[in-house]
């Protein structure tokens, strides 16, 4: 753009900037889904009422009266668990339709926590929500769209390699960047275990369940 240029907004192509993130698009879709699951799967389910019961209590039994360092550690030892899982599933052929299905999980894990908390304490479970869960939850879902993203891509690369025909491509260099990019991954499952450590120290124990 030439100095002094004003950006006309016809310039922008929603099109283009949708195809150009569209498996950021679709992990998000499937996180939504999760999230709908997880907050409808209340209302009437006894099973569903027991499990996610159970999953609140235990999160707020692992961090209550709870020093930073040991939610730290327990934090990211369950969040890298799942990185590592995306990493695995990455590396095989089912990784394009575990990766998504994996967010849709994340999704229905903490919206049912959330939908559990306001459905028995209503504003308090609102305030916890707002408070606890929601800053976690935020970084939770960015180092999965991540991780997600790169084992959609590399799982599509073996696809496309087992293929009759195939173009010949060096997995080993295409494995070393992959690798490389779960880096990212796991300095963001650090930085989500930061965030959920100092909001469950700082703010868990004005909570009483």
């Amino acid at each position: 753009m030439k100095p002094g240029g004003v950006v006309s907004l016809k310039r922008i192509n929603s099109f283009s900037f949708i195809f150009k993130n569209k498996l950021y698009l679709l992990m998000c879709l499937s996180m939504v889904a999760g999230v709908i699951t997880g907050s409808l799967s209340l209302a009437g389910n006894g099973s569903a009422k027991s499990l996610f019961s159970y999953l609140f209590n235990y999160y707020i039994n692992t961090r209550q009266d709870v020093g930073f360092f040991k939610v730290f550690i327990s934090s990211f030892f369950y969040y890298t668990q799942a990185g590592i899982f995306f990493f695995i599933i990455g590396t095989s052929i089912v990784g394009v339709i575990l990766s998504p299905l994996l967010c849709c999980v994340l999704g229905i894990y903490f919206s049912g926590i959330a939908a559990f908390a306001y459905n028995k304490y209503a504003l308090k479970g609102i305030a916890f929500n707002a408070i606890i869960l929601v800053p976690v939850v935020v970084f939770v879902f960015v180092f999965a769209f991540v991780a997600a993203k790169e084992a959609f891509c590399f799982s599509n690369v073996i696809i496309r390699i087992t293929l009759p025909k195939s173009r010949p491509a060096n997995i080993s260099g295409e494995f070393k960047i992959y690798s490389g990019k779960f880096i990212i991954v796991l300095l963001l499952c650090i930085l989500a275990a930061i965030i959920d450590a100092a909001v469950s120290v700082s703010f868990l124990r004005y909570f009483s369940f």
